[in-house]
């Protein structure tokens, strides 16, 4: 009986999250230039496939392109990948063939129909995680034609297109690439020919079957969901950069391609997010749950501005009132939303820092060896979270002389109890905030 209250629970939970959450639109991003051929790179279209969105989000934030063009979409699901579910207005990559204008997600399909036909468009590199290791013929439950993991996917032999018409060479030398290094056997890679055209339904409501009839040399590479997503990722970019050397698009790829690296590199703990223009936050190590976060009122969350070096970022609701930081499926941190006034701005606020006057820039986060002060002003009030002035009722902690022990560490943001919030406002307008970091470098 509890069990069953417990799956109830969290169903409802679930589907309250998603009747609120709306589709959310996602913003390609163009690297290199137009000396060359262009790649149009996607992941995400289903939000329950983590190696897709990470192996663009790795690739954005790591390689550079000196000739040639990608075009890149780490989620075009970004809502279903919040909520880490396949599609919570239905399959995403089903959608393709006819679709009514009613439908909650007909201007994201119109965005990626948009991308696909676009003139300069030479290839399409559609990027999915599947069941098992797809194997030609059956071996086992894990490993037999019905299996789409660890196989590279096209419509048909051929398409009208000039260049990159032969799809089934194209894929052989994404195989060939791929099973040249392998991290082990059992990974190999093979050709799947789904030839949709003789009477795969499915397939032909498909992105890359859309694709293939505007005459794209378009190709689906699938990574297993038996692997780690660093794994995923691993052959994920193999597939890409396959494509790449392919189209002749000139790349640089500044680390050696391991899971290990691109692991560090997904978890990196410089990794930063800027909320608004207003706020900065480490990506990792916040506390499970950020009490009284201001946030800007009747401001959708869709439109609340992320900025970071990652691009797989995104807030969602839940029922309890809280908005979660999500990282792709990953909950970095909970808000418990105080809903404030976010209009006016605020460039900077005078501060000793370690005895050396200084300009604290809103918005960053401040090393701080010894000692803090941070000057009065008539413009402004600090509230630093985390300490309570001696004797005083007012939310004003400037022209006190701070240090580590005068802080209370269950109301630092970070686990390690070193981070702390200045948060900065006129009256009760919120004009920005500066972390400071104890015990910085």
């Amino acid at each position: 009986m509890l069990l069953r209250l417990l799956i109830i629970s969290f169903f409802s939970v679930f589907f309250l999250s998603a009747k609120t959450l709306a589709p959310i639109d996602f913003k390609p991003i163009t690297m290199g230039d137009d000396n060359g051929k262009t790649l149009l790179l996607l992941g995400g279209i289903q939000g329950d496939e983590p190696g897709g969105f990470n192996a663009v989000n790795v690739f954005l934030m790591t390689y550079k392109i000196s000739h040639g063009k990608v075009i890149a979409v780490p989620s075009t699901n970004i809502h279903s990948m919040l909520l880490n579910h396949r599609g919570i207005y239905g399959d995403l990559n089903r959608k393709f063939a006819t679709l009514s204008p009613k439908d909650k997600e007909y201007g994201i399909i119109q965005h990626i129909k948009s991308l696909i036909t676009r003139k300069d468009v030479d290839f399409v590199l559609h990027l999915h995680d599947g069941s098992g290791f797809f194997r030609p013929t059956y071996i086992d439950a894990k490993h037999n034609p019905n299996r789409w993991g660890n196989c590279t996917t096209i419509d048909q032999q051929t398409v009208d297109h000039e260049e990159y018409g032969d799809l089934v060479d194209n894929a052989d030398k994404i195989l060939s690439h791929i099973n040249a290094n392998l991290l082990e056997p059992d990974h190999k890679y093979h050709l799947h020919n789904t030839h949709t055209k003789k009477g795969d339904k499915e397939m032909l409501k498909a992105l890359t079957y859309f694709a293939i009839t505007h005459n794209k040399a378009a190709i689906a590479n699938e990574a297993s969901k038996e692997l780690t997503v660093a794994k995923r990722v691993y052959y994920h970019l193999l597939a890409v950069e396959s494509v790449l050397k392919m189209l002749d698009i000139h790349y640089e790829r500044p680390f050696k391609l391991t899971p290990l690296n691109i692991y560090r590199i997904m978890f990196d703990k410089s990794l930063t997010v800027d909320i608004d223009g207003k706020m900065t936050l480490p990506m990792f190590g916040l506390r499970p749950t950020l009490n009284y976060f201001p946030l800007p009122e009747g401001v959708p969350l869709a439109d609340i501005t992320l900025e970071s070096r990652a691009h797989i970022l995104g807030l969602l609701p839940n029922k309890d009132g809280s908005i979660s930081l999500k990282y792709g499926n990953r909950v970095l941190t909970r808000f418990k939303p105080f809903y404030t006034d976010f209009k006016n701005s605020l460039d900077s606020v005078s501060a000793k820092v370690d005895g050396v006057d200084t300009s604290l820039k809103v918005g960053t986060i401040v090393k701080v060896k010894k000692d803090v002060f941070l000057e009065p002003s008539s413009d402004y009030r600090i509230n630093i979270i985390g300490y309570v002035k001696p004797n005083s009722k007012e939310l004003d902690d400037t022209g006190v002389l701070l240090s580590h022990k005068d802080m209370i560490k269950r109301f630092s943001i970070d686990k390690a109890g070193m981070i702390y919030r200045a948060e900065i406002y006129s009256g009760e307008v919120f004009r920005g905030m500066v972390l400071l970091e104890f015990g910085g470098k």
